[in-house]
Protein backbone atom coordinates (compact mmCIF):
# COMPACT_ATOMS: atom_id res chain seq x y z
CA UNK A 1 0.00 0.00 0.00
CA UNK A 2 1.54 3.60 -0.89
CA UNK A 3 1.86 5.99 1.46
CA UNK A 4 -1.00 9.08 0.85
CA UNK A 5 0.31 10.74 4.38
CA UNK A 6 1.25 13.74 1.83
CA UNK A 7 -1.70 14.59 0.07
CA UNK A 8 -2.61 16.02 3.18
CA UNK A 9 0.04 18.12 3.77
CA UNK A 10 0.61 20.30 0.19
CA UNK A 11 2.79 23.43 0.36
CA UNK A 12 1.30 25.31 -2.78
CA UNK A 13 -2.29 24.64 -4.18
CA UNK A 14 -4.09 25.81 -7.51
CA UNK A 15 -7.70 26.74 -7.90
CA UNK A 16 -8.22 26.17 -11.66
CA UNK A 17 -11.61 27.71 -12.47
CA UNK A 18 -11.42 30.41 -9.79
CA UNK A 19 -13.37 33.17 -10.78
CA UNK A 20 -14.42 36.87 -9.51
CA UNK A 21 -17.45 36.04 -10.55
CA UNK A 22 -20.37 36.10 -7.04
CA UNK A 23 -21.49 32.73 -8.98
CA UNK A 24 -18.06 31.15 -9.04
CA UNK A 25 -18.44 27.61 -7.10
CA UNK A 26 -14.10 27.45 -7.62
CA UNK A 27 -13.79 30.33 -5.48
CA UNK A 28 -17.00 30.27 -3.03
CA UNK A 29 -15.90 26.58 -1.87
CA UNK A 30 -12.05 26.54 -2.42
CA UNK A 31 -10.55 29.83 -2.83
CA UNK A 32 -12.44 31.96 -0.10
CA UNK A 33 -12.35 28.71 2.51
CA UNK A 34 -8.05 28.42 1.89
CA UNK A 35 -7.84 32.16 2.25
CA UNK A 36 -10.58 32.10 5.58
CA UNK A 37 -8.52 28.97 6.84
CA UNK A 38 -5.20 30.97 7.02
CA UNK A 39 -3.55 28.32 4.31
CA UNK A 40 0.53 29.36 4.63
CA UNK A 41 1.10 27.35 1.70
CA UNK A 42 1.05 29.34 -1.66
CA UNK A 43 -2.30 29.66 -3.34
CA UNK A 44 -2.38 30.39 -7.56
CA UNK A 45 -6.15 31.12 -8.73
CA UNK A 46 -6.05 30.02 -12.68
CA UNK A 47 -8.04 31.82 -15.29
CA UNK A 48 -6.55 32.04 -18.64
CA UNK A 49 -8.19 36.07 -18.59
CA UNK A 50 -8.34 37.47 -15.28
CA UNK A 51 -5.03 38.59 -13.22
CA UNK A 52 -6.06 38.82 -9.69
CA UNK A 53 -9.09 37.02 -7.75
CA UNK A 54 -9.27 38.77 -4.29
CA UNK A 55 -6.19 40.02 -4.11
CA UNK A 56 -4.00 37.01 -5.22
CA UNK A 57 -1.86 36.88 -8.18
CA UNK A 58 -3.72 34.57 -11.44
CA UNK A 59 -2.38 32.63 -13.66
CA UNK A 60 -3.61 31.89 -17.08
CA UNK A 61 -2.17 28.29 -16.66
CA UNK A 62 -0.53 25.46 -14.23
CA UNK A 63 2.13 25.80 -16.55
CA UNK A 64 3.00 29.33 -15.64
CA UNK A 65 2.67 28.84 -12.05
CA UNK A 66 6.40 29.91 -10.89
CA UNK A 67 8.19 27.06 -8.90
CA UNK A 68 6.74 23.61 -7.38
CA UNK A 69 2.95 22.59 -7.57
CA UNK A 70 1.66 20.56 -5.23
CA UNK A 71 -2.56 20.27 -5.52
CA UNK A 72 -4.77 21.25 -7.90
CA UNK A 73 -8.16 21.47 -7.49
CA UNK A 74 -10.45 21.25 -10.84
CA UNK A 75 -13.40 22.89 -11.21
CA UNK A 76 -13.93 23.11 -15.09
CA UNK A 77 -15.70 21.61 -17.47
CA UNK A 78 -15.61 18.28 -17.72
CA UNK A 79 -14.19 18.10 -21.54
CA UNK A 80 -11.27 20.12 -20.06
CA UNK A 81 -10.23 18.19 -17.84
CA UNK A 82 -7.90 15.73 -19.56
CA UNK A 83 -6.15 18.11 -20.91
CA UNK A 84 -5.14 19.94 -17.24
CA UNK A 85 -4.15 15.79 -15.60
CA UNK A 86 -1.77 16.22 -18.84
CA UNK A 87 -0.26 19.88 -17.61
CA UNK A 88 -0.15 18.46 -13.97
CA UNK A 89 1.48 15.36 -14.97
CA UNK A 90 4.35 17.93 -16.42
CA UNK A 91 4.70 19.93 -13.57
CA UNK A 92 5.10 17.32 -11.44
CA UNK A 93 1.67 17.73 -9.47
CA UNK A 94 1.11 15.23 -6.52
CA UNK A 95 -2.62 15.36 -6.40
CA UNK A 96 -5.24 16.70 -8.36
CA UNK A 97 -9.06 16.70 -6.97
CA UNK A 98 -11.55 16.69 -9.40
CA UNK A 99 -14.75 19.06 -7.91
CA UNK A 100 -15.58 18.81 -11.67
CA UNK A 101 -18.63 16.68 -12.88
CA UNK A 102 -20.13 14.91 -16.26
CA UNK A 103 -18.14 12.00 -15.82
CA UNK A 104 -18.96 7.74 -15.39
CA UNK A 105 -21.55 9.39 -12.51
CA UNK A 106 -23.39 10.28 -15.70
CA UNK A 107 -23.59 6.45 -17.29
CA UNK A 108 -22.97 7.63 -20.50
CA UNK A 109 -20.52 6.51 -22.75
CA UNK A 110 -18.41 9.61 -23.19
CA UNK A 111 -18.16 10.43 -19.27
CA UNK A 112 -17.02 7.14 -18.68
CA UNK A 113 -14.28 7.61 -21.61
CA UNK A 114 -13.48 10.77 -19.89
CA UNK A 115 -13.24 9.59 -16.59
CA UNK A 116 -10.92 6.46 -17.88
CA UNK A 117 -8.63 8.94 -19.77
CA UNK A 118 -7.75 11.05 -17.24
CA UNK A 119 -6.86 8.63 -14.41
CA UNK A 120 -4.89 6.77 -17.45
CA UNK A 121 -2.77 9.85 -17.88
CA UNK A 122 -2.65 10.36 -14.05
CA UNK A 123 -1.37 6.81 -14.08
CA UNK A 124 1.64 7.41 -16.22
CA UNK A 125 2.98 10.57 -14.29
CA UNK A 126 2.47 9.38 -10.44
CA UNK A 127 -0.36 11.64 -10.06
CA UNK A 128 -2.95 10.69 -7.70
CA UNK A 129 -6.35 11.89 -8.22
CA UNK A 130 -9.20 12.14 -5.90
CA UNK A 131 -13.05 12.15 -7.50
CA UNK A 132 -14.44 13.11 -9.93
CA UNK A 133 -17.61 14.65 -8.86
CA UNK A 134 -16.44 15.51 -5.26
CA UNK A 135 -15.14 18.11 -2.89
CA UNK A 136 -11.82 16.73 -1.83
CA UNK A 137 -10.02 17.85 0.81
CA UNK A 138 -10.37 19.34 4.40
CA UNK A 139 -7.71 19.17 6.99
CA UNK A 140 -7.92 21.64 9.66
CA UNK A 141 -4.19 21.09 10.65
CA UNK A 142 -3.01 21.84 7.55
CA UNK A 143 -5.39 24.99 7.05
CA UNK A 144 -7.65 23.74 3.92
CA UNK A 145 -10.83 23.25 3.59
CA UNK A 146 -13.81 23.72 1.31
CA UNK A 147 -16.51 25.66 3.03
CA UNK A 148 -15.72 28.21 5.35
CA UNK A 149 -18.32 27.46 7.67
CA UNK A 150 -16.12 24.46 8.59
CA UNK A 151 -14.06 24.35 12.60
CA UNK A 152 -10.53 25.40 12.30
CA UNK A 153 -9.74 23.30 15.34
CA UNK A 154 -8.77 19.54 14.54
CA UNK A 155 -9.95 16.85 16.31
CA UNK A 156 -10.32 12.95 16.51
CA UNK A 157 -12.52 11.97 13.70
CA UNK A 158 -11.66 10.94 10.74
CA UNK A 159 -14.38 11.16 7.63
CA UNK A 160 -14.34 9.68 4.21
CA UNK A 161 -17.44 9.95 2.34
CA UNK A 162 -18.47 9.43 -1.17
CA UNK A 163 -20.65 12.57 -1.41
CA UNK A 164 -19.80 15.97 -1.43
CA UNK A 165 -22.88 17.17 -0.01
CA UNK A 166 -22.99 14.71 2.87
CA UNK A 167 -19.34 15.61 4.05
CA UNK A 168 -20.21 19.33 3.96
CA UNK A 169 -23.52 18.60 6.26
CA UNK A 170 -21.70 15.63 8.33
CA UNK A 171 -18.76 18.30 9.00
CA UNK A 172 -21.43 20.86 9.88
CA UNK A 173 -24.07 18.90 12.35
CA UNK A 174 -21.18 17.30 14.03
CA UNK A 175 -19.17 21.00 14.21
CA UNK A 176 -22.40 22.43 15.76
CA UNK A 177 -21.97 19.24 18.63
CA UNK A 178 -18.70 20.04 19.12
CA UNK A 179 -17.22 17.32 17.10
CA UNK A 180 -13.89 17.87 15.55
CA UNK A 181 -11.82 16.54 12.87
CA UNK A 182 -8.54 15.04 11.99
CA UNK A 183 -9.52 14.69 7.63
CA UNK A 184 -12.03 14.49 5.78
CA UNK A 185 -12.27 13.06 2.30
CA UNK A 186 -15.05 13.90 0.09
CA UNK A 187 -14.19 11.30 -2.96
CA UNK A 188 -16.70 11.25 -5.23
CA UNK A 189 -16.37 8.76 -7.77
CA UNK A 190 -13.15 7.03 -6.85
CA UNK A 191 -11.54 6.67 -10.17
CA UNK A 192 -7.93 6.57 -8.73
CA UNK A 193 -8.10 7.31 -4.72
CA UNK A 194 -11.05 5.33 -3.07
CA UNK A 195 -12.72 4.20 0.09
CA UNK A 196 -10.16 1.32 0.91
CA UNK A 197 -7.37 3.89 0.27
CA UNK A 198 -8.72 6.18 2.92
CA UNK A 199 -9.86 3.83 5.52
CA UNK A 200 -6.20 1.71 5.53
CA UNK A 201 -5.23 5.45 5.80
CA UNK A 202 -7.61 6.52 8.54
CA UNK A 203 -6.34 3.09 10.62
CA UNK A 204 -2.99 4.31 10.35
CA UNK A 205 -3.25 7.69 10.89
CA UNK A 206 -2.13 8.78 14.86
CA UNK A 207 -4.36 11.86 14.69
CA UNK A 208 -7.41 9.85 13.90
CA UNK A 209 -8.96 7.96 17.07
CA UNK A 210 -12.23 7.81 15.45
CA UNK A 211 -12.88 6.66 11.64
CA UNK A 212 -16.76 7.44 10.49
CA UNK A 213 -17.56 7.29 6.71
CA UNK A 214 -20.42 7.61 4.03
CA UNK A 215 -19.98 5.26 1.18
CA UNK A 216 -22.22 4.26 -2.01
CA UNK A 217 -20.07 1.43 -3.12
CA UNK A 218 -16.35 -0.22 -3.83
CA UNK A 219 -14.05 -0.55 -6.34
CA UNK A 220 -12.66 -3.38 -5.28
CA UNK A 221 -14.59 -5.73 -2.72
CA UNK A 222 -12.00 -7.81 -1.18
CA UNK A 223 -9.62 -4.83 -0.71
CA UNK A 224 -12.15 -2.90 1.54
CA UNK A 225 -13.37 -5.80 3.27
CA UNK A 226 -9.57 -6.21 3.99
CA UNK A 227 -9.53 -2.50 5.32
CA UNK A 228 -12.04 -2.47 7.42
CA UNK A 229 -10.92 -5.68 9.38
CA UNK A 230 -7.78 -4.07 10.33
CA UNK A 231 -9.26 -1.14 10.67
CA UNK A 232 -11.97 -2.05 13.04
CA UNK A 233 -9.17 -4.05 15.20
CA UNK A 234 -7.66 -0.88 16.14
CA UNK A 235 -10.28 1.80 15.88
CA UNK A 236 -13.95 2.37 16.49
CA UNK A 237 -15.54 2.22 12.73
CA UNK A 238 -19.04 4.44 12.18
CA UNK A 239 -20.61 3.84 8.61
CA UNK A 240 -23.71 4.94 6.74
CA UNK A 241 -23.66 2.58 3.34
CA UNK A 242 -25.79 4.91 0.52
CA UNK A 243 -28.46 2.85 -1.41
CA UNK A 244 -29.79 0.10 0.90
CA UNK A 245 -33.21 0.11 -1.12
CA UNK A 246 -33.97 -0.55 -4.82
CA UNK A 247 -34.84 2.99 -5.26
CA UNK A 248 -31.23 3.99 -3.19
CA UNK A 249 -29.67 1.46 -5.28
CA UNK A 250 -30.60 3.87 -8.63
CA UNK A 251 -29.87 7.03 -6.97
CA UNK A 252 -26.44 5.96 -6.19
CA UNK A 253 -25.55 5.07 -9.84
CA UNK A 254 -27.07 8.16 -11.07
CA UNK A 255 -24.78 10.18 -7.94
CA UNK A 256 -21.48 8.59 -8.20
CA UNK A 257 -21.79 5.48 -10.51
CA UNK A 258 -21.05 3.20 -7.53
CA UNK A 259 -21.96 -0.27 -7.74
CA UNK A 260 -24.36 -0.29 -4.25
CA UNK A 261 -24.54 -4.15 -4.18
CA UNK A 262 -27.16 -6.22 -1.90
CA UNK A 263 -28.10 -4.73 1.45
CA UNK A 264 -28.66 -7.76 2.94
CA UNK A 265 -24.88 -8.90 1.98
CA UNK A 266 -23.76 -5.39 3.21
CA UNK A 267 -25.84 -5.51 6.77
CA UNK A 268 -23.94 -8.98 7.23
CA UNK A 269 -20.60 -7.53 6.59
CA UNK A 270 -20.91 -4.43 8.91
CA UNK A 271 -22.20 -7.48 11.71
CA UNK A 272 -19.47 -9.90 11.13
CA UNK A 273 -16.92 -7.00 11.00
CA UNK A 274 -17.78 -5.31 14.25
CA UNK A 275 -18.65 -1.99 11.95
CA UNK A 276 -21.33 0.44 13.70
CA UNK A 277 -23.78 0.74 11.10
CA UNK A 278 -25.89 3.79 11.18
CA UNK A 279 -28.25 5.13 8.61
CA UNK A 280 -28.43 8.96 8.63
CA UNK A 281 -26.22 11.57 9.31
CA UNK A 282 -27.86 12.50 12.86
CA UNK A 283 -27.22 9.11 13.47
CA UNK A 284 -23.74 9.02 12.57
CA UNK A 285 -22.79 12.60 14.44
CA UNK A 286 -25.10 10.99 17.61
CA UNK A 287 -22.60 7.98 18.14
CA UNK A 288 -19.31 10.10 17.28
CA UNK A 289 -20.53 12.67 20.39
CA UNK A 290 -20.54 9.54 22.74
CA UNK A 291 -17.23 7.92 21.73
CA UNK A 292 -16.03 11.99 21.69
CA UNK A 293 -17.16 12.46 25.65
CA UNK A 294 -17.90 9.14 26.99
CA UNK A 295 -15.53 6.63 28.62
CA UNK A 296 -16.22 2.51 27.61
CA UNK A 297 -18.48 0.99 29.09
CA UNK A 298 -20.83 -2.38 28.39
CA UNK A 299 -23.38 -2.59 30.59
CA UNK A 300 -26.69 -1.65 29.02
CA UNK A 301 -28.68 -1.09 32.54
CA UNK A 302 -29.76 2.83 32.40
CA UNK A 303 -31.02 5.10 35.62
CA UNK A 304 -33.26 7.89 33.98
CA UNK A 305 -33.75 11.48 36.29
CA UNK A 306 -35.91 13.80 35.08
CA UNK A 307 -39.58 15.76 35.29
CA UNK A 308 -42.88 14.82 34.31
CA UNK A 309 -44.61 11.61 34.53
CA UNK A 310 -45.14 11.05 30.51
CA UNK A 311 -41.78 12.10 29.74
CA UNK A 312 -40.18 9.31 31.96
CA UNK A 313 -42.57 6.82 30.24
CA UNK A 314 -41.40 7.86 27.00
CA UNK A 315 -37.74 7.49 28.13
CA UNK A 316 -38.59 3.97 29.51
CA UNK A 317 -40.35 2.79 26.09
CA UNK A 318 -37.19 3.99 24.20
CA UNK A 319 -34.60 2.59 26.39
CA UNK A 320 -36.31 -0.68 26.62
CA UNK A 321 -36.84 -0.43 22.27
CA UNK A 322 -33.16 0.18 21.63
CA UNK A 323 -31.95 -2.61 24.47
CA UNK A 324 -31.36 -0.69 27.09
CA UNK A 325 -32.33 -1.90 30.60
CA UNK A 326 -34.76 0.24 33.08
CA UNK A 327 -34.35 -1.97 36.15
CA UNK A 328 -36.05 -1.38 39.33
CA UNK A 329 -33.94 -0.04 41.81
CA UNK A 330 -33.34 -1.57 45.15
CA UNK A 331 -35.32 -0.71 48.36
CA UNK A 332 -31.82 1.14 49.86
CA UNK A 333 -31.74 3.35 46.96
CA UNK A 334 -34.99 4.46 46.84
CA UNK A 335 -35.18 4.99 50.85
CA UNK A 336 -32.00 7.42 50.09
CA UNK A 337 -34.04 8.86 47.09
CA UNK A 338 -37.44 9.33 49.62
CA UNK A 339 -35.03 11.13 52.18
CA UNK A 340 -34.11 14.03 48.97
CA UNK A 341 -37.38 14.22 47.16
CA UNK A 342 -39.67 16.00 49.21
CA UNK A 343 -43.58 14.54 49.41
CA UNK A 344 -42.35 11.95 47.38
CA UNK A 345 -45.95 10.40 47.64
CA UNK A 346 -47.30 13.16 45.90
CA UNK A 347 -48.52 12.75 42.36
CA UNK A 348 -46.29 13.65 40.06
CA UNK A 349 -42.79 12.26 41.76
CA UNK A 350 -41.47 9.00 42.07
CA UNK A 351 -37.78 7.59 43.34
CA UNK A 352 -37.91 4.30 41.38
CA UNK A 353 -36.68 4.26 38.16
CA UNK A 354 -36.94 6.50 36.19
CA UNK A 355 -36.50 9.38 38.82
CA UNK A 356 -39.64 11.93 38.37
CA UNK A 357 -38.67 15.29 40.28
CA UNK A 358 -41.30 17.03 39.47
CA UNK A 359 -42.59 18.52 42.64
CA UNK A 360 -40.11 19.49 44.11
CA UNK A 361 -40.18 22.82 42.09
CA UNK A 362 -37.20 21.91 40.16
CA UNK A 363 -34.82 22.72 42.77
CA UNK A 364 -30.95 22.44 41.44
CA UNK A 365 -29.59 21.45 44.56
CA UNK A 366 -32.03 18.30 44.66
CA UNK A 367 -31.00 17.49 41.18
CA UNK A 368 -27.98 17.15 42.05
CA UNK A 369 -28.28 14.84 44.86
CA UNK A 370 -30.63 12.55 42.96
CA UNK A 371 -27.92 12.01 40.50
CA UNK A 372 -25.45 11.61 42.81
CA UNK A 373 -27.29 8.88 44.33
CA UNK A 374 -28.38 7.23 41.08
CA UNK A 375 -24.73 7.26 40.43
CA UNK A 376 -23.53 5.78 43.41
CA UNK A 377 -25.69 2.77 42.73
CA UNK A 378 -23.54 -0.12 41.45
CA UNK A 379 -26.29 -1.69 39.59
CA UNK A 380 -26.71 1.22 36.90
CA UNK A 381 -24.50 1.31 33.87
CA UNK A 382 -25.35 4.91 32.41
CA UNK A 383 -27.35 7.91 33.74
CA UNK A 384 -29.98 9.60 30.91
CA UNK A 385 -31.35 12.59 32.26
CA UNK A 386 -33.80 15.13 31.04
CA UNK A 387 -35.07 18.23 31.25
CA UNK A 388 -37.10 20.51 28.91
CA UNK A 389 -36.33 23.93 27.84
CA UNK A 390 -39.36 25.23 28.29
CA UNK A 391 -39.68 25.20 32.05
CA UNK A 392 -38.27 28.89 31.76
CA UNK A 393 -34.44 29.99 31.15
CA UNK A 394 -33.49 30.73 35.09
CA UNK A 395 -34.89 27.20 36.49
CA UNK A 396 -33.28 25.63 33.17
CA UNK A 397 -29.75 27.59 33.60
CA UNK A 398 -29.98 26.84 37.44
CA UNK A 399 -30.66 22.91 36.85
CA UNK A 400 -27.92 22.96 34.39
CA UNK A 401 -25.51 24.60 36.01
CA UNK A 402 -25.83 21.88 39.15
CA UNK A 403 -25.84 19.12 36.09
CA UNK A 404 -22.56 20.92 35.27
CA UNK A 405 -21.08 20.83 38.79
CA UNK A 406 -22.33 17.17 39.39
CA UNK A 407 -20.71 16.00 36.20
CA UNK A 408 -17.15 17.12 37.80
CA UNK A 409 -17.54 14.85 40.85
CA UNK A 410 -19.33 11.84 39.20
CA UNK A 411 -17.46 9.45 36.95
CA UNK A 412 -20.77 6.75 36.06
CA UNK A 413 -21.31 8.05 32.34
CA UNK A 414 -24.14 10.41 31.79
CA UNK A 415 -25.80 11.55 28.73
CA UNK A 416 -28.70 14.42 28.29
CA UNK A 417 -32.08 15.01 26.45
CA UNK A 418 -33.32 18.38 26.20
CA UNK A 419 -36.93 18.71 25.22
CA UNK A 420 -38.01 21.78 23.21
CA UNK A 421 -40.78 23.21 21.59
CA UNK A 422 -40.33 24.39 17.91
CA UNK A 423 -40.09 28.34 18.98
CA UNK A 424 -36.78 29.79 17.53
CA UNK A 425 -36.25 31.60 21.50
CA UNK A 426 -36.50 28.43 22.89
CA UNK A 427 -33.97 26.86 20.03
CA UNK A 428 -31.87 28.96 21.18
CA UNK A 429 -31.92 28.05 24.85
CA UNK A 430 -31.21 24.52 23.96
CA UNK A 431 -28.15 24.96 21.71
CA UNK A 432 -26.60 27.30 24.42
CA UNK A 433 -27.22 24.58 26.98
CA UNK A 434 -26.19 21.82 25.05
CA UNK A 435 -22.86 23.53 24.43
CA UNK A 436 -22.63 23.72 28.04
CA UNK A 437 -22.86 20.30 28.95
CA UNK A 438 -20.43 19.03 25.69
CA UNK A 439 -18.14 21.47 27.71
CA UNK A 440 -17.70 19.21 30.31
CA UNK A 441 -18.00 15.71 28.86
CA UNK A 442 -21.67 15.39 28.52
CA UNK A 443 -23.34 14.29 25.06
CA UNK A 444 -26.38 15.98 24.18
CA UNK A 445 -29.28 14.45 22.61
CA UNK A 446 -33.13 15.89 21.57
CA UNK A 447 -34.80 13.09 22.09
CA UNK A 448 -34.84 9.86 23.74
CA UNK A 449 -35.05 7.85 20.97
CA UNK A 450 -31.98 9.52 19.34
CA UNK A 451 -30.32 9.11 22.63
CA UNK A 452 -31.27 5.01 23.74
CA UNK A 453 -30.52 4.31 20.04
CA UNK A 454 -26.69 6.07 19.91
CA UNK A 455 -26.02 4.61 23.38
CA UNK A 456 -26.71 1.11 22.50
CA UNK A 457 -24.75 1.40 19.42
CA UNK A 458 -21.70 2.41 21.58
CA UNK A 459 -22.43 -0.26 24.15
CA UNK A 460 -22.76 -2.82 21.46
CA UNK A 461 -18.94 -1.81 20.33
CA UNK A 462 -17.73 -2.61 23.81
CA UNK A 463 -19.39 -5.92 23.93
CA UNK A 464 -18.24 -7.19 20.81
CA UNK A 465 -14.62 -6.02 20.87
CA UNK A 466 -14.92 -7.60 24.89
CA UNK A 467 -15.58 -10.95 23.06
CA UNK A 468 -13.38 -10.55 20.14
CA UNK A 469 -10.36 -10.65 22.68
CA UNK A 470 -11.70 -12.75 25.26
Amino acid sequence: MSDIEYIFHPKSIAVVGASPSESSLATKFFLKSLIQFGYEGKIYPIHPKISEILGLEAYPNILDVPGPLDYVICAIKSALAPQLVKECVIKKVKLISLFTSGFSETGEEEGIRLEKELVKIARRGDLRVIGPNCMGLYCPGSRISYDTSFPKESGGVGFLCQSGGNSIEGVQIAAAKGVRFSKVVSFGNASDLNEADFMEYLARDSQTKVIAGYIEGTKDGRRFINALREAVKVKPVILIKGGMTEAGTKAVASHTGALAGNSAIWNSLFHQLGVIQVHDLEDLVDVLLLFQHLKPFRGRKAGLVGSGGGRSILATDSCEREGLLVPSFSQELTKKLREIIPGELDPGTSVRNPVDFSSSGYNADIFSQILKTVASYEDIDVILTYIRATYGVDIVNRLIDSLVETKRSVDKPMAMVICQSGEPEVANLAFNLQQRCHQVGIPVFPSFHRAAHAISKFVQYYEVNAVRKG
